[in-house]
């Protein structure tokens, strides 16, 4: 099944870029459990696609998101989120309606910048009036300039009032894949993670392998952030983007769970240390997963979508993975973080019988794959500008019944994976 979903995958892929309470150690940090590798060399005794996942859009289900936001948010002490009801969706096209990758957007609201970012392979940037403080405006103007490598003027697109899309098309530009690639993975480390740390380690080398024997000749650079708690041996721990895999495979094998002590995690701070990589900038495909099973502590959860938001403008693309252990506040947060940055929301499932029980998500379908092969597509979708659907035979499991990617609820509405 597994040699099968590859194959198909490959051709997918060529015709796309061709077009929980914690159980942590009341101590903080006394111990550390898992599989470590004390050779360095970044070989694990565990072979990755064992770990089963499934995944979700909350853009393009926005509807559905809104709706599920505003019971989540108000059950969080102090409210915490980010206003997205107001959502443009911003798309950089070509004289020939393909997207620009690389392209720089700048909204002006009244003649006054008031947020600016890279668009990815999709040429998409998402824009929130009241939150970008524009919401009193009379004049919204979107502009936008293709990669630097060519010379072409500032072209703008006026938003129409009470519009939620706007295209800026830039004659002229040639739409080319971006020309190379950064991944970050941030990872929560704490002593609840021991259950399933060794084999999301094991199921990330095994992602750097598929996306490395997919893109060969790729620029590609990989990144890890790992985090704990205040009090534990370590609050963040970074190790800078590096094209040197067996570099960055070792400094992975070493990462064990320990610490913790209570639920939350200091989420925020790992995120705010993956802002702060040496991302570069362009026509570069940006994304960082945010592996955990707990949310940051609730007077930080505001703290937390603000750095979603700072990667957001840096044209970083969240995808959260939902471990086991994450409760209704992780699994909004998560959500959230993923909506603003354009990612999708990954969450680990019991099918594979690794760690402990994985809390049901707040979905009304999706599709049970295994997670390495989910993850690497996922990078390879911020590559082609489209998302790559599993192949059949890889499917293990559904929920609600969806055909052909769409599923039909019992209102008559749609969801679409």
């Amino acid at each position: 099944m597994r040699r099968n979903e590859t194959e198909a995958m490959m051709a997918v892929v060529a015709l796309s870029l061709a077009g929980c309470s914690e159980m942590g150690d009341s101590s903080f940090g006394s111990y550390e459990t898992g599989t470590s590798d004390p050779s360095g060399t970044g070989t694990l005794d565990i072979e990755p696609g064992q770990m089963t996942a499934g995944d979700w859009d909350d853009n393009a289900n926005f509807d559905l998101f809104l709706e599920y936001q505003g019971a989540a948010r108000s059950a969080l002490p102090g409210d915490p989120g980010i206003d997205v009801a107001d959502r443009v969706v911003v798309t950089v096209l070509d004289g020939a309606g393909d997207p620009v990758p690389g392209a720089t957007v700048t909204v002006l609201a009244d003649g006054s910048p008031v947020a600016s970012s890279t668009v990815g392979a999709n040429g998409r940037f998402l824009f929130f009036p009241g939150h970008d403080g524009a919401g009193s405006a009379s004049d919204i103007v979107v502009g936008a300039v293709p990669p630097a490598s060519e010379d072409l003027a500032f072209r703008t697109a006026t938003l129409a009032p009470g519009a939620r899309s706007v295209d800026v098309v830039l004659d002229g530009a040639v739409a080319t894949r971006p020309t190379a690639l950064d991944v970050a993975f941030v990872i929560d480390t704490t002593g609840s993670m021991s259950d399933e740390i060794t084999y999301i380690n094991a199921e990330i080398q095994g992602i750097v392998d598929t996306v490395h024997a997919w893109q060969s000749g790729l620029d590609t650079r990989w990144a890890i952030v790992v985090y704990r708690d205040e009090g534990d041996v370590y609050v963040t721990r970074a190790f800078d983007f590096t094209s040197d895999v067996s570099d960055f495979t070792s400094h992975l094998s070493h990462q064990l769970a320990g610490g913790g002590g209570d639920y939350p995690e200091a989420m925020e701070q790992a995120l705010g240390e993956m802002n702060r990589l040496s991302w570069r900038t362009g026509n570069v495909a940006r994304v960082a997963f945010l592996i955990a099973d707990a949310p940051p502590h609730p007077e930080n959860a505001q703290a937390m979508l603000a750095q979603a938001g700072v990667a957001r403008l840096g044209g970083i693309r969240i995808f959260p993975v939902a471990a086991s252990g994450v409760a209704d506040s992780a699994e909004y947060l998560m959500r959230t973080a993923a909506l603003v940055t354009l990612g999708r929301y990954v969450f680990v499932t019991d099918d594979s019988g690794i760690g402990a029980d994985h809390a049901e998500p707040h979905l009304p379908c999706y599709r049970v794959q295994y997670l390495a092969d989910l993850m690497a597509r996922m990078i390879l979708s911020c590559l082609s500008g489209s998302v790559l659907p599993p192949h059949p035979d890889a499917v293990i499991r559904t929920v609600g019944d969806p055909v052909d990617g769409v599923c039909t609820l019992d209102d008559g509405s749609f969801a679409y994976l």
